[in-house]
């Protein structure tokens, strides 16, 4: 059975790590979720004793460099390694706000979903997509959330984690994707 408070939860803190930088506010209860011993047990799926492992591992680090991790991968100024948005690897043009974008912003409007963000982020970025499986989980909306997870988010997550994997050395971000996956199917 699944718990929605718990996956709720789980999807807010993941969220959390993709958007916003380990030095904003927002993100210091994220980070200190991920350092507790016992994080997995909390965790509203079953994770392997590796994965969690690796992620508390991953946090031994200083904040300012998994700031820099965190701006490499998702801010710049250089080209992202690993785009964290989905029309990027659903639209054979490989471009943001392509026509799965589309397709996201008329669920998002069916499901009377608001992106409320500071940045100008594409609906379609995976820590907005979190996000909104939060609000759906919460709300315990089942089908809506199963349909923002397979049709809209499922379908491009494992792709953006192979070139996250193929492409960046950062240990806390590959285990984060690997968990959001690990999250995202066990929801499904």
């Amino acid at each position: 059975m699944i718990h929605f408070s718990h996956y709720a939860a789980a999807f807010n803190i993941l969220g959390t790590c993709y958007l916003f930088s380990p030095n904003d506010d927002a993100s210091h209860y994220a980070i200190s979720f991920f350092k507790l011993n016992d994080f997995a047990s909390q965790w509203p799926c079953k994770i392997s004793t590796q994965l969690s492992e690796r992620i508390s591992a991953s946090l031994s680090i200083e904040i300012a460099t998994l700031h820099t991790q965190w701006t490499n991968l998702f801010i710049g100024p250089e080209a992202l390694p690993a785009p964290p948005w989905g029309s990027v690897y659903l639209d054979p043009e490989g471009v943001l706000q392509g026509s799965s974008t589309l397709a996201l912003s008329e669920f998002l409007q069916r499901e009377r979903l608001k992106i409320q963000t500071r940045y100008p982020e594409p609906s379609d970025h995976v820590g907005l997509m979190l996000f909104q499986a939060a609000v759906l989980a919460s709300q315990v909306r089942e089908a809506a959330l199963k349909e923002l997870l397979n049709d809209h988010l499922g379908s491009w997550l494992p792709q953006f984690s192979q070139q996250l994997n193929r492409t960046t050395c950062s240990p806390f971000y590959n285990a984060l994707t690997e968990l959001a996956l690990v999250t995202v199917r066990s929801c499904i």
